[in-house]
This record gives C-alpha cells, structure tokens and sequence, in this order.
C-alpha cells in the first residue's frame, strides 16, 4: 500500500507509467483514472510506444466499480435531474413553491443530492440532523426520500451507494486484480476512500495524490489505514514563461493561433503543443474556428450539452414551434436553421424575407401561405398541441425529427472538416434518441399532452452530452484545466487569466449555505466550503501552468465582450516575466502577390451606367458615403436590403424617429395638443408595423411620449416669425442636384432662416453629431442653409434638436459659424459627388462606433483594415 506524494511536475504519473510498463502482459491489473478522455489518452500513449497493455486494464474508477457490481445500475445526471422533477410534481413542498416551474429548480436540488450522497448522508441521515438542531431544509429531505424511493422503482441507486455496494463486496472475494493504481485525482470522497482501503487489504494498491491542502484529508485517511507516503520532487523542466496582455478574446485567441503556426514553423508537432482553458465557456468555440480558420488541427476534449448543439437547438425549436400552435415567428426559426434540409435549400433567402414581412402568423397553412414555397419537407406535421399520446409514442413520433436534419451534400470527396461537422451531427442524433427514450422509460406509460412530456425531455437535454470521437493524433490539444493534469506537452498556452473567471470565483448554493455546510461538517458530513473550492481553482491554475516543459505563454484579454476593462487574475502577480501585447492575426496567400489595390469600380461601362441612375442626390446618402464608402456601395450603388425585422424588432431606431417627425410637424401645423397627436400616431404605427405588445414596447413608448411633452414646453417658437415643417429644398450648381426635405424652418419677416434638425437622440449623442458636422462628415444642415441662401433667404443659424428625454438644443447662431458649416458641407459634398462617380469604395469608416450596427459589417474587410491600422501605430512607435 503505497501513497505517492508530490507538487505538479514532480512525475507522480511517469513513474506509474513506468510500473505499468513493467507490468504490461499481466491481465490482472488496473491503472485507474478519473474520466473516459483520460483514460483514452492514458490508452494511445502506451500502444504508440508499443506497450501490450489491454485496453481493458486502464478504466476510469466508473469502470472499476462497473466491474465490481455489475449487477447496479448508476442513475446519471439527466435521470437524477428528472426523479428530482417528478418528486417535485408529485410532493409539491411548499417551500419551493414560488419556484415551481422553474427550469434551474430541479438540477440545483440533484446537484445537491448527489454531493450529500457522496459525503455519506443519505434522505434518513438528513432528516435525522434536522432533528440535531441544524437549520436543514425539511422540503429538501421530503425530495431526497422521494427521489431514493423512485430509485429502487428503477432499479437504479445513486453513485454513492455503488461505490459502498462495491466496498462491501471487495472483502467477498471473486476476480479482483492483483495490482491497481489510482493516477490523475486530486483527491477522494469519504466513500471513495474506503473502497480504496478495502481494495488494499486484498490486492497491491498505488494511490498518487498531488500536494495541495485539498487533499490533506484523503492524505490522512490513507496513512491511518496502512499507506505508506513516497515523496517525490518536482523533476519537469521549468519552462520559459511569456505573458500576453489581449484588448480582446478574439485577439487572445488570433495571438494563440500566431504562437502555434511559429512553433510549427520551427518543426515542431501540432500534438506537442496545447492550450488549456478554464473551461469550455467563452473560449472553445472561439479558439476551435480561430484555428481552423488559419489551418491549424486542433481537437478538443469537451462534451457539448445537447441542449448548445445546433442539431439540438434545432430539433427542439420545430417542438417548441409546434407548442405554440406553428407561430410564424418559431416556424421560421426552425426552417431556417443551419443544420435543417429547408434552411439551406437555395429558394430559402426569398421565402424568409416574404414570412418576415407578413408575421405575425399562426398556423403552417399560414406560414406556407405567406412563403409562396410549397415547404415539402413540413407538409406531414400538423397540430400537436392537442393530441395525447404515451411517452414512448411520443419519443417515436420526436425522434421521427431528425429526417429533417440536413446530412452530407453531393457524394464527396469530402474535407476532414465536413465529416467532423457530420459526426457531431450524428452524434448529437444519436443523443437526442437515447434522451427521449430515457425520459419515456421514467414517466408511467399513460397519455399525455406534449407539453408535458417536453417539458422533462428540455430538462434532460441540459444535462445530456454530445460527445464526438477525435481520431486525430497530430493536432493541437485543446483542454480544461482539470483534464489537463495528466498531459504533459512542450508547448502549452493558457488563456483567460482573469480574476473570477481562472481562476474562477465559486458561486454561493442557495440550498446548501456555507454555514450549514461547516457545521455538517462538524457533524461528519464532508462536504466542501467556499474556501476548500477556492483552494481547488487556485490549484487548478498551477496544474494548469506546470504542464509546459519548453514553452508556457499565459493571456488574458484587457476588455470584455462590452469593452469594459477587466482584472487579470492576481496569481500572475508575482511572475517576473513582463507581459507583451497580442498581435492581430493577418491572413496572406501562401504565394507572394502585389499588394491588393484598394477596392473601387473601374469600369467604364459600370461607372456611366451608376452616373446615369443619379438623377439627384439626397443629403442623408452623402452623409452615408462619407462615414464609408463601402457601406454607400453596398446599400446605394448595390441596394442590398436587409430581412425585414421580426415583429419584436420593428420598434427600431428608424421607426421610433419616423414617428418623432410626424407627431412634431403635425403639432407645428396646429389643431391638436402633442399627446392627441401622439396617440393616435403610435396607434397607426402598431398596427401599421404589427408590433406585439410587451413591456418593452411600453418603455419606449413612454419615454417618446415623455420626451415630446419636453418638446411640446421648449419648442423655441420665436414670435413674428413662421415655421414651417418638412419643407423641400433643393440646391443646384454641383453638377447633379441635391434634393432634401428639411425638418423644420423658421423665417423672421425680414428674411432670416434658422434651420432645425430633429433627431431622436439623447444629449451627448447630439453633441457628438454636431462635431461630425463641423468637421464635414454631416452634411445635412449645412447643405439645406445653402439651398436656403441660393433661393434668397439668408441662413442665420441651425440648431439639432435632440428630442429624447428634455429636449437638448446644439447648434449656432454666429454669422460667421454657419458660413463655416455651409463652406465645409459643400466641400464635402463635392468631394463625395466626385469619388461616388469615379467608383470609389473603400472600407474607409470615420467612425467605428457605427460598424457594429452596420447591416454589411460582415461583407467588408474592416479587420483587415483595423490590422494596417495598428501595424502603422506600431511602426511609428
């Protein structure tokens, strides 16, 4: 009985792999690991080094206890999950009434369940330490014995009870193996330690354990029961360490990819180097499509819950739409899905954008009605929403779904990438069939509503997995931080090192309070506090960083996904090494070409053909060519349109400005007071739009109704003068004319105009449109001040009103300002007049802060552009 003791690095794992070695042709031992991925990788190491160990002999400790009571069945998390529910359904405690329906409810209560198990306290013993004295939750007890009781109706037991099943049976003899080594664990429940002392007394058993103060405890509990402590040392390579300061992840994850592509340009293997995360949330996926979008391999060791998977968010959007009675709205998300047979049939573009434009709808007749598209693939499903049918008939009638998933296009060839994307498909089917057939054998086998049965089959897809085996050996290994504490790699790279997020901050349970848990503790429940979890994730990060033995580079991003500065994780502190700024990733043709000309129309013929459509201009089309060029190519020379907006999205920023104009230059032609104006017009525009009502509609139509009463008592009215609104003006002389139509007009008897411009805007962005103004990239009033002193009038001021909230007034009366503003918008006219004949598009915006509502941000290069830029910065300093 031997206990190998040491801090990361110290080689705990080689010298195991070394008596395994020895061991090899022997049938009658076991190396035992944590998880399947570890075991696996455990596996492909000894067959390439030619090692004749049977798969058999390395198994995770769910194989082991498989091995010792074969006969006990093991309830997962998704079955658990769903006892837990039903108990729920069926005891209704009070105390968690407020939260019935709630989907979190039930695995939180599992969750909880599986960690008393675990520490040895089942439904008797909790009820029995309520009876002690200790505040335990009796509604909490109510579950768990319901749940134990639906256990044995199911012939399943908790993790806890096969583990003491097995204990139990270890001393009764039979084939047990005459060595085993526990490798890979941080540390042991109660439970666990005495099947690990059990096994002891009947066979050789080598527990490595590394040193931390979590695994005190388990340390303690072994040596009283006849271990022996080998210490060993540190004996990996300290490797050279690099820190990576990223603006963003997107540039945390291109600067991995940079660091990969430079250590396989220096020969070495994709499979010697790695990147270790927290966990699979934000930087999987993220880092999985950065990498394969520069063509390095990568395989990642993550199981996706099924209810993340794109087949599964698909597959249960057609459920849901079905439950709502076929809304034109969830229909339509469902047919357009990336991984449906409709949603990527050629046609589906047109009969999107004619659905949008007619929802709200009910009914697939309606849908099919509206989409003039016969939708072949949906003829066969009706109305289910009334129907009642068994569990089982309806696990056969939804698994009948996945017809409607898309499969391979064309007979191949095939790329590696298009067969890993279809067996992550198959698999998430797969997963999805066993889910229902699960959750149909725990339900009584009576009719009933498809509300019903969905309801559980949506919980069980949160915690049902879809796991794709990678077959790939050379490629970049992407793990969690506790997956990698079996791998060693010369290259390795950890990303999001940010405090409470690697390490992360453990979340406070509700049900299960940390002063509840000190003194379970103290009772002999082991359960772990806040501060043992914080320990585990500060430890984690030193697995994490000990994996390297050439090269370690640690990142983390400065801003979050809302431009917010973040906080680098405190344990980096006290590193020497000085961090760098992460490069922006660039991708070049492999062979060397002249360097791109800007983008621009060149052709004669095309360039005559757009002169000869601009019969005139407007200022707002201007002002779009000059924010960017590409954007004016795009929605003026192409007239690319967007999808109409969903109903929930029509109340944009066009339609709430819209409405702003008509209420005020109604009100300004008199006969009504504002509100009058203003409900009769937001009346129309619902209607008009079929927006749905919603709260949210609600806020927004307060705040205009607000902010016009605001407008409505500082209009800045002058007396003896007129107004006049949504007045034409043209101005001539520049070759082609620019017609507009300005919002408002005020004129004194002798002449003088003041121009105001409404926006539905709040102060700073006004202010911010005014300096646009100055500098020439807003034309507009500028422009209409000269169209009004080209037909006689004289300009004597413009002002933007900024009607959201109280009304803000930004602007001048100064004769020689507005002389200014009318000399810089036709400058800037004219040159926008010129470039827009002579073909110019660049990807050219003045202002970024726009690009992120730009319809066309993803047809034009502005990374690439935002590259040069940062490549000239960095030149010049």
């Amino acid at each position: 009985m031997r206990l190998l003791l040491g801090p990361p690095g110290s080689g705990k794992t080689t010298q195991i792999l070394a008596e395994v070695r020895k061991a090899a042709r022997r049938r009658d031992i076991r190396l035992v690991v944590p998880v399947a991925t570890m075991a696996e990788h455990v596996r492909n190491r000894l067959a390439r080094e030619g090692v004749p160990v049977a798969p058999s002999c390395v198994v995770t400790l769910a194989g082991l206890l498989h091995e010792l009571v074969p006969d006990l069945r093991v309830a997962d998390a998704a079955e658990l999950s769903m006892l837990v529910a039903l108990a729920l359904e069926e005891e209704k405690p009070a105390a968690y009434r407020e939260l019935a329906g709630s989907p979190g409810l039930a695995p939180a209560l599992a969750a909880v369940i599986g960690e008393l198990s675990n520490a040895g306290c089942g439904a008797l013993q909790w009820q029995a330490l309520g009876g002690m004295g200790l505040q335990t939750d009796p509604a909490l007890g109510v579950i768990f014995e319901a749940v134990e009781q639906r256990l044995k109706q199911t012939g399943a037991v908790l993790r806890a009870e096969q583990v003491a099943a097995a204990t139990r049976r270890v001393p009764a003899g039979g084939a047990l193996p005459a060595r085993i080594w526990f490798d890979g664990f941080f540390t042991f429940s109660r439970v666990e330690l005495e099947l690990v002392l059990a096994l002891s007394r009947e066979c050789e058993v080598t527990v490595a354990l590394p040193e931390w103060e979590g695994a005190a405890e388990a340390r303690e509990f072994l040596k009283k029961g006849g271990f022996r402590e080998q210490r060993l040392r540190r004996v990996r390579p300290e490797p050279r360490v690099t820190m990576v300061a990223a603006r963003t992840r997107e540039r945390e994850a291109e600067e991995a990819a940079l660091r990969l592509l430079h250590e396989r340009g220096l020969g070495r293997a994709w499979h010697e180097m790695g990147i270790v995360i927290r966990g699979p949330e934000p930087y999987w996926r993220l880092l999985r499509t950065t990498l394969e979008r520069v063509g390095v391999p990568c395989r990642s060791y993550f199981a996706e819950p099924l209810s993340r998977h794109p087949v599964g968010r698909f597959l249960a959007s057609v459920v849901e739409a079905a439950l709502s009675g076929w809304s034109g709205e969830k229909t339509l998300a469902a047919l357009r899905s990336s991984v449906s047979v409709s949603g990527r049939r050629p046609e589906a573009d047109g009969w999107e954008h004619r659905v949008r434009e007619a929802l709200p709808l009910a009914g697939l007749a309606a849908v099919r009605t509206a989409a003039r598209a016969p939708l072949p693939d949906w003829e066969r499903l009706g109305d289910w929403t009334a129907a009642a049918h068994t569990p089982r008939e309806w696990a056969a009638r939804l698994g009948a779904l996945t017809e409607y998933v898309a499969g391979p296009e064309g007979d191949g060839p095939f790329s590696g990438a298009e067969i890993r994307a279809w067996r992550s498909r198959a698999a998430a089917m797969r997963t999805w069939q066993s889910c229902l057939a699960d959750t149909a054998g725990l339900l009584a086998e009576e009719p009933m509503l498809l509300e019903g049965f969905w309801r559980h089959v949506s919980a069980a897809m949160a915690e049902s997995s879809v796991r794709v085996t990678e077959t790939r050996r050379e490629a970049v290994s992407i793990l969690d931080a506790v997956e990698a504490r079996q791998w060693e790699l010369p290259v390795v790279i950890v990303c999001g090192l940010l405090e409470g997020e690697f390490p992360a901050s453990p979340s406070a349970n509700a049900l299960l309070g940390e002063d509840l848990r000190i003194q379970l503790r103290q009772r002999g429940v082991m359960l772990r506090t806040r501060a043992e979890r914080e320990a585990e994730e500060a430890f984690l990060l030193e697995v994490a960083r000990s994996r390297a033995t050439a090269e370690l580079v640690l990142s983390w991003p400065e801003q979050d996904e809302e431009g917010r500065p973040t906080l680098r994780a405190f344990a980096l502190d006290h590193l020497e090494a000085g961090s760098t700024a992460a490069r922006a990733l660039r991708i070049e043709p492999w062979a060397e070409t002249a360097r791109a000309p800007q983008p621009a129309l060149r052709d004669d013929a095309v360039l005559a053909a757009l002169r000869e459509r601009r019969e005139r201009y407007r200022p707002t089309e201007l002002e779009v060519f000059l924010q960017c060029p590409f954007r004016h190519h795009a929605q003026h020379n192409l007239k690319l349109k967007e999808p109409p907006e969903l109903p929930a999205g029509r109340l944009n920023a066009l339609t709430l400005g819209t409405l702003v104009h008509e209420v005020i230059a109604e009100w300004h032609k008199g006969g009504a007071g504002v509100e009058e104006i203003f409900d009769d017009r937001w009346a129309a525009m619902m209607r008009r739009e079929r927006i749905p009502a919603s709260h949210r509609v609600e806020l927004a139509r307060l705040t205009m109704l607000r902010s016009l009463r605001f407008y409505e008592s500082d209009n800045r009215l002058r007396e003896g003068w007129k107004t006049a609104v949504e007045v034409p003006l043209s101005l001539e002389g520049m070759g082609t004319p620019i017609h507009g139509r300005a919002d408002r007009v005020d004129e004194s008897a002798a002449g003088d105009c003041i121009v105001y411009d409404f926006k539905y805007s709040g102060g700073q962005s006004v202010k911010k449109k005014l300096k646009q103004m100055k500098e020439g990239v807003l034309v507009q009033g500028g422009l209409y001040l000269a169209a009004l002193e080209q037909a006689g009038k004289r300009p004597a001021g413009f002002y933007l009103a900024g009607v959201r909230g109280e009304t803000n007034w930004e602007g001048s009366e100064d004769a020689a300002e507005v002389q200014a503003w009318i000399a810089k918008s036709l400058e800037s006219a004219a040159r926008a007049m010129e470039e827009i004949g002579a073909g110019e598009i660049p990807v050219k915006p003045v202002d970024g802060d726009v690009c992120r509502y730009c319809a066309f941000l993803d047809g034009c290069r502005i990374q690439e552009g935002a590259w040069q830029t940062e490549e000239m910065e960095s030149a010049s300093s």
